[in-house]
């Protein structure tokens, strides 16, 4: 339980809390919360949840206990056991450190991430035959996170050997919506480093498979776009933009994939603006963010993806993922 342990331990802080605080607020005794914290001592369900609510994990913190105390014997019996409930599991958990990261950094969930994709990738090499294909998907997924954690850490090769290996599980997992997600990352990896072809040929590649997801192949679309302007292709990066609107119009956001949650209508928005932005189109790329960020949902719009677009509009500080020289990788 040291994953739930250093999860509550950041949100107590975050939260500017005590443990003798935080055990008055849970009705436990401050011992429980060092014990918790340290990873001594496993929460029953209902505390798990009761913490959850009082430190505003929404989930994150709850989730990182099994509900089902036979599966949990179960799985402590037979480690090398892997099934469907394991693999949703894996998934389960990097959703989680997602959502938690847009409470907090993706600093702050990198030993957790970092964690969790060693424990999809061992699960990968466990799962049977005919459960490999999804197992190694999960792999894809931990594998494109932590690299996108380094990314995002100006750790440009590392996250590059990270995302190279989520691109080959993803390739092998023959899930078209996993290929779509790692290609597109690789593809923000070239952009940032000013590679801006590389980037609108990833782009291209990683939305075509019509199996994908629309709100992905939409995302895509509008980065192809965005790459396409910085390389000088206006043009180009005008059609793209109208494609990127024509498959934006056919999602279904009660049906996004694995982990997606962050796609909607108003997110797609936001990233049309910041394709215009490159494009020089300044006023209508300002409207096209403010619009986008104001119609996301309320949790969303505090996420750093999300702020620092509105940031980078009105001058206060650059977004993580603007064009910089490619030495910088």
């Amino acid at each position: 339980m040291r994953a739930f342990g250093r999860t509550m331990k950041l949100l107590r802080r975050r939260a500017g809390l005590s443990q003798p605080a935080l055990a008055a607020k849970v009705f436990v005794s401050q011992p429980t919360i060092s014990r918790l914290e340290s990873g001594t001592r496993t929460p029953d369900p209902t505390l798990a949840r009761l913490l959850d609510e009082v430190l505003g994990a929404r989930g994150a913190l709850a989730g990182l206990i099994p509900e089902d105390p036979d599966r949990a014997d179960f799985e402590a019996r037979r480690p090398g056991l892997v099934d469907r409930a394991k693999i949703v599991d894996v998934e389960q958990g990097l959703v989680r450190l997602r959502m938690l990261e847009d409470q907090s950094s993706s600093a702050d969930v990198t030993p957790m991430v970092a964690a969790r994709a060693e424990m999809a990738l061992r699960t990968a090499r466990d799962a049977p035959y005919a459960l490999r294909a999804g197992a190694i998907g999960a792999a894809a997924m931990g594998a494109a996170y932590l690299g996108w954690c380094h990314f995002l850490a100006g750790r440009y090769e590392a996250a590059e050997r990270t995302l190279d290996a989520a691109v080959a599980y993803a390739y092998e997992s023959r899930a078209p919506d996993r290929l779509e997600r790692t290609m597109s990352y690789r593809g923000v990896l070239e952009l940032v480093c000013g590679s801006a072809a590389a980037a609108a040929c990833m782009f291209d590649a990683s939305r075509q498979d019509t199996g994908a997801h629309p709100a992905l192949r939409a995302y895509d679309a509008g980065q192809q776009a965005r790459a396409l302007a910085h390389a000088g292709e206006r043009r180009e990066a005008d059609r793209l933009l109208l494609e990127a609107d024509r498959l934006a119009d056919t999602v279904d956001y009660a049906d996004l994939p694995v982990g997606a949650y962050w796609y909607t209508p108003g997110w797609l928005a936001l990233r049309r603006g910041v394709a215009m932005l490159a494009q020089g189109r300044i006023n209508l790329a300002q409207q096209e963010i403010e619009q986008g960020y104001a119609a996301m949902p309320a949790q969303h719009r505090q996420a750093h993806w999300a702020r620092q677009w509105i940031d980078a509009i009105h001058g206060d500080q650059e977004p993580s993922d603007l064009i910089h020289p490619r030495q910088r990788r």
